[in-house]
């Protein structure tokens, strides 16, 4: 039987998952700070809570995808928090990019009232999402794992197990610090490359065709030459994430200047007015800066 949902969070990627789990089959009640948000989700088929609470009081797993770790703990904790009106046994399942302590602190307070908490953070866009080609790290008790696993098949073609769910959360800091730094490298060479004369095109010909070639490179290359910056994933979300890994990196004691460095060049752009864009729009940053600045 599939387990009953509760999804709180309808950002760009938590509205594409939302989608999918309704096309599946799936019986989900959402809820988002901005209730306009679920007016398209309910034309599909779910069902619109007014709380948080009132959300997951009936659900099996309630699923949050938000900002960060301070987000997720807003919602979860306290007397009015899903925590509590989850109900004991059932399962907090957290799909967000959070740090790693805040994760552990989730799971230790769940396990102490009698619940589950999990980590299930996700490689992707929305695009993957209404696939079904997610990448899902899941961290936590094992049995709370299998219960989501209906869900996760749904959204993803292959999940990754971890014991704990601060494991899960850092394997998703991993991948975003990789990607923040495939994106910057990949546009300060389209940039190098235009200016030397060769089109863009043949550069992605040529490394598509070598060992440098990644999907990600042909697929934000070909918007970059469009020049279009509809965000899959704002510039400000992958900022937090770096920050986020490299908090992480100081908390086990690793130093990683290479993450500091392309960190610094997303606060500079995010502060000079490409928050709001695709991160891929780092390439127009870049472009606008001089040669001595």
């Amino acid at each position: 039987m599939k387990p009953k949902i509760a999804f709180l969070g309808l950002g760009i990627l938590g509205s594409g998952v939302v989608e999918r789990l309704l096309t599946q089959g799936f019986s989900v009640t959402v809820w988002n700070r901005t209730p306009e948000k679920a007016e398209p989700l309910v034309n599909l088929g779910a069902t619109q809570a007014l709380t948080p609470q009132q959300a997951v009081a009936t659900s099996d797993v309630a699923i949050t995808m938000v900002l960060d770790g301070p987000a997720v703990e807003s919602l979860a904790l306290g007397s009015t928090g899903i925590a509590a009106s989850l109900g004991r046994g059932k399962i907090h399942c957290d799909m967000s990019t959070i740090d790693p302590g805040t994760s552990r602190r989730l799971s230790q307070h769940y396990r102490s009232i009698g619940s589950d908490f999990i980590s299930a953070p996700v490689l992707g866009n929305r695009y993957a999402a209404a696939a079904g080609k997610l990448l899902v790290f899941a961290g936590g008790r094992t049995q709370a794992i299998d219960v989501c696993v209906p869900i996760f098949a749904a959204l993803g073609e292959k999940l990754w197990r971890f014991e704990k769910s601060e494991i899960a959360a850092s394997a998703k800091l991993c991948c975003n610090l990789l990607l923040g730094g495939m994106i910057e490298t990949f546009s300060e060479s389209l940039l190098l490359a235009q200016k030397s004369g060769i089109a863009p095109d043949k550069f992605l010909e040529i490394i598509g065709a070598s060992n440098l070639g990644a999907g990600l490179f042909q697929a934000k290359g070909a918007l970059i030459a469009r020049k279009e910056y509809k965000a899959t994933f704002y510039s400000r979300n992958l900022l937090k994430d770096l920050n986020l890994a490299l908090n992480a990196a100081g908390s086990v004691g690793v130093k990683l200047p290479g993450a500091s460095a392309v960190r610094d060049i997303f606060t500079r752009a995010c502060n000079e007015g490409f928050s709001e864009m695709d991160y891929a729009a780092i390439f127009e940053w870049l472009a606008q800066q001089k040669a001595d600045s």
